[in-house]
């Protein structure tokens, strides 16, 4: 057994665990990062799960990643990049009827408009709504996790209860059901509200799941999303990198088994090998079960406090299916080759009522028969991740149970649910039945017992009424802190939750400062009026006006200016510590 001191360990090397790090690191601290696979990334990582190819595991589209934390990390200088393709979303059913989602809002409501004019009106009125919910969420991001009161407080006094409740009582169905009919777009919409949760679209609340996951920014642009170059890797990457250049030590195939402490305050870890290291301050990037029941001494807990954390609702879960291919999908109705169809996000059989069967499957503890199907060519728009003339093609499938009722489980039903679901991808693009050269399969178990992500839930717990903010996970840990001194939670399962976004992380680690008295954690912000544009826009008098500007390709640039977002510098970090541009 050997060991060494350091001022702070940090147990997993996922995004948060990464950004932790770095904060504190770049405070002067010698930080020590411990990864329990052979792999830096958690959850946001790339790998060549096929020999040739190169794909984003778990976590594929980047709509969240905070720019504040881009800026203060200086990711760029270490390889950080992301692009969004022209063409963002593609809807299709099986007999043929497609929508594209387009990255210019006039572009989107001209297509809209081919399939319902009423639905092409309301988008304006649906994108203002949604983004002014944007900007009551993005200061709270990075700040102290606010109570539901001071939360519901804010809109009321911007006079926007209204808003407050389609985004935090109402379901997604009837969210998206009072701005649009046309079955495409309420289908593709509704996805975003049934990310790794335990419900259906007609569940209340899951109207927040979908501004969640819909109201990010890409580069200072509301509503957009992008690709990192080189897989969702490039981001922890470059997070890695950025981390070692201010010393911190990382460190692989190194499985944490307990967390050390005497008289209440953390004093190391160990490994599952015996080697310890010694610290007064560890923070946790595992999700909050793991990290307190799994990691701590039973006796360091209160049993009432151990009782309520093992009762965190971690249900919610998700699958992926890589295909390695040799010649991209020819959808029904479109032409062979690539297209915009292949570039951005695209949903097959999206339908409000295939989320609904599939969360009756998913409450039985058994697969559905059919499943809306989510799919990523990232290859078609980054040549790096497959050899010429091959390209990665990631399915997703969102409600499906953590653990299957059926005799196996899902060592038993692995191989055979693959198959239904790619014989389902090849209703829509006949093509491919002969053009899949292999793949490579992630069930909820696999999240689980690879990625050590209870119950295959990537939000490390469920993002509902009772599990967010100052109640995330429960109370007493929704500080960062835990009620052992120096032991801290930067994972997914703190404020503000899951996604790749890196909040949680810089969180915690301006938690950690602010207790030894070196940073503060920034208290939650008033939100400011609606912008006139936006009032604009959500006044029903004024949605045709909105709809007619936007429908009209000489405003397009106007819109684009109207839709950015102020982006942040750097934070000023200590003076004394090397800011060198050297890499």
């Amino acid at each position: 057994m050997t060991t060494r001191h350091y001022d702070a360990i940090v147990i997993g090397a996922g995004h948060n665990g990464l950004v932790t790090a770095n904060y504190l690191a770049r405070f002067g601290k010698s930080v020590l990062v411990l990864e329990a696979r052979g792999v830096v990334g958690g959850a946001a990582v790339t790998e060549e799960l096929i020999p040739g190819a190169k794909w984003s595991s778990c976590a594929f589209i980047a709509d969240m990643i905070r720019p504040e934390i881009v800026a203060d990390l200086e990711l760029r200088k270490f390889g950080f990049h992301m692009y969004s393709p022209a063409t963002m979303g593609f809807a299709m059913f099986r007999d043929g009827r497609h929508l594209f989602l387009h990255k210019r809002v006039a572009d989107t409501v001209r297509e809209i408009r081919k399939h319902s004019r009423a639905d092409a009106r309301n988008f304006v009125e649906w994108g203002a709504r949604l983004r002014r919910f944007g900007d009551y969420m993005r200061p709270w991001l990075l700040s102290a996790p606010p109570s539901r009161a001071q939360i519901r407080a804010e809109f009321e006094r911007n006079r926007e209860l209204d808003l407050y409740r389609d985004f935090f009582e109402s379901s997604t169905r009837d969210l998206i059901g009072g701005f649009f009919e046309n079955d495409l777009i309420k289908g593709f919409l509704t996805f975003y509200g049934m990310v790794s949760v335990f419900a259906g679209p007609s569940t209340p609340g899951t109207s927040y799941v979908f501004g969640h996951h819909s109201s990010g920014d890409f580069d200072g642009e509301f509503g957009v999303w992008g690709f990192v170059r080189g897989g969702m890797g490039g981001f922890t990457q470059a997070l890695a990198d950025s981390a070692r250049h201010y010393g911190v030590t990382i460190r692989t195939s190194a499985r944490v088994a307990r967390v050390l402490t005497k008289d209440g305050r953390v004093t190391g870890v160990a490994l599952d090998t015996g080697e310890e290291f010694t610290t007064g301050v560890v923070a946790s990037n595992a999700d909050p079960v793991r990290s307190v029941l799994g990691l701590l001494d039973p006796a360091d807990l209160d049993p009432g406090l151990r009782a309520r954390i093992a009762n965190i609702d971690q249900r919610g879960s998700m699958a992926r299916i890589h295909l390695l291919i040799d010649e991209l999908p020819a959808y029904l109705g479109l032409p062979a080759g690539l297209g915009p169809q292949h570039l951005g996000h695209q949903m097959l059989g999206a339908s409000v009522e295939n989320f609904e069967k599939a969360w009756r499957a998913e409450q039985a503890g058994v697969l559905a028969e059919d499943y809306a199907i989510e799919a990523v060519i990232q290859s078609a728009t980054d040549p790096t991740l497959a050899p010429r003339g091959l390209h990665t093609l990631t399915l997703g499938v969102q409600q499906l149970p953590g653990e299957l009722a059926t005799e196996g489980g899902w060592a038993a039903a692995k191989e055979s649910w693959a198959d239904l679901i790619v014989d389902r991808l090849c209703d829509y693009a006949p093509n491919l039945k002969a053009h899949i050269l292999d793949r490579h399969v992630i069930t909820p178990k696999d999240l689980e017992d690879e990625w050590s992500l209870s119950g295959g839930n990537i939000f490390h717990a469920a993002m509902f009424d009772d599990q967010l903010f100052s109640g995330r996970p429960v109370p007493e840990l929704a500080e960062y802190a835990t009620p052992i001194e120096g032991y801290y939670l930067c994972g997914a399962g703190t404020h503000p939750g899951g996604g790749v976004m890196g909040a949680s992380g810089h969180n915690a680690a301006y938690r950690i400062l602010q207790d030894q008295a070196l940073a503060k954690l920034d208290p939650p912000a008033h939100i400011p009026r609606a912008r006139f544009t936006d009032r604009v826009a959500m006044n029903r008098l004024g949605r045709r006006l909105a709809y007619e500007v936007a429908r009209q390709p000489v405003f397009d640039s106007l819109l684009g200016r109207i839709t950015r977002i102020p982006l942040p510098g750097p934070t000023p970090f200590p003076s004394t510590l090397d800011r060198s541009d050297t890499v």
